[in-house]
């Protein structure tokens, strides 16, 4: 009897679902190089021919959809299965597990957590980082807020409820003695011979944001530093290196010295969104959680 690796069957449904590694890493927020290495090692344990290449993309073999379906609905039982499991040794406290990224969990999680503590006195988080490069769990969290490149199609995660929540849009910063910071808005292609500093390394839904919009300007970033968060790319920028483009949600608390200023022409956007899942949403903590969230974004002028 084989010995199934639940969190690779998770990838592969998602590469499946996706048509694309790079796609799939985008949503899991993965790695490309790290979905590979997944997909090789499941090839390997099954025998199976999973995909074939096709140019620089792939092509899903009739075996590795049929392994996607089956991986489906074994997925669904192991959620299930932890659900029952969770009920009938879980103290009475509620419980409640919330993924998302860090620039929402700076600013707009504070309030959240104020208010359902205030309402449910003995509830217990647990809050995870999707943008860190660790396994999936194969039990998707109460509450996912994820983005997706305002450009690209609806993230659909199988089981859960999808609540777009505001777009995000990115803004140029820079020193407050820089040549724009006191312009209004930039167009984009006026800032292609900046020395960029990338504040994400990964293939994110921001930077596949960016470099859309890049494109449609017709320029191509002329990249010094990338770094894993915006911390020390703005720790750069206030040393003068060169510029860097943020999304409004992480501006709220810029450092000494720095500004922002809007783009246009066009502008680079990434659209939040909410996934709850479908068999606890109607939970009295998870529904008032999710309906709190709703109103912070609502409160922060994003929606």
């Amino acid at each position: 009897m084989r010995s199934w690796d639940l969190n690779r069957l998770r990838i592969w449904r998602a590469v499946v679902t996706a048509g694309s590694v790079v796609e799939a890493a985008a949503n899991l927020g993965f790695r490309p190089a790290t979905i590979s290495q997944h997909i090789a090692t499941l090839q390997q344990s099954t025998g199976l021919e999973l995909y074939r290449r096709a140019g620089r993309g792939i092509e899903i073999t009739e075996a590795g959809r049929k392994l996607a379906d089956e991986a489906a609905k074994v997925l669904d039982q192991v959620r299930r299965l932890d659900g029952t499991v969770d009920d009938m040794t879980s103290s009475p406290d509620p419980r409640i597990t919330l993924s998302g990224f860090t620039s929402f969990h700076e600013t707009l999680l504070p309030p959240v957590v104020d208010s359902v503590v205030t309402t449910f006195s003995t509830i217990r988080f647990e809050i995870l980082d999707n943008e860190r490069d660790s396994a999936p769990s194969p039990r998707l969290p109460d509450i996912e807020i994820r983005s997706e490149a305002g450009f690209a199609t609806a993230t659909e995660l199988p089981g859960t409820i999808r609540t777009p929540l505001f777009d995000d849009e990115f803004h140029l910063v820079v020193p407050t003695s820089h040549r724009l910071a006191d312009a209004g808005e930039v167009p984009l292609a006026e800032i292609s011979e900046e020395r960029w500093i990338d504040a994400e390394s990964r293939a994110t839904a921001g930077m596949s944001a960016i470099l859309h919009a890049c494109a449609a300007a017709g320029i191509a970033p002329r990249v010094i530093a990338r770094s894993e968060g915006h911390y020390a790319a703005l720790a750069l920028v206030a040393a003068g290196h060169g510029i860097t483009l943020l999304p409004a949600l992480a501006l709220l608390s810029l450092p000494a010295g720095l500004t922002s200023v809007a783009l246009t022409r066009p502008v680079p956007f990434r659209r939040v969104c909410m996934h709850v899942v479908e068999q606890s949403a109607h939970l009295p903590h998870i529904s008032f959680t999710a309906d709190e969230i709703i109103a912070q974004a609502e409160g922060f002028g994003f929606v």
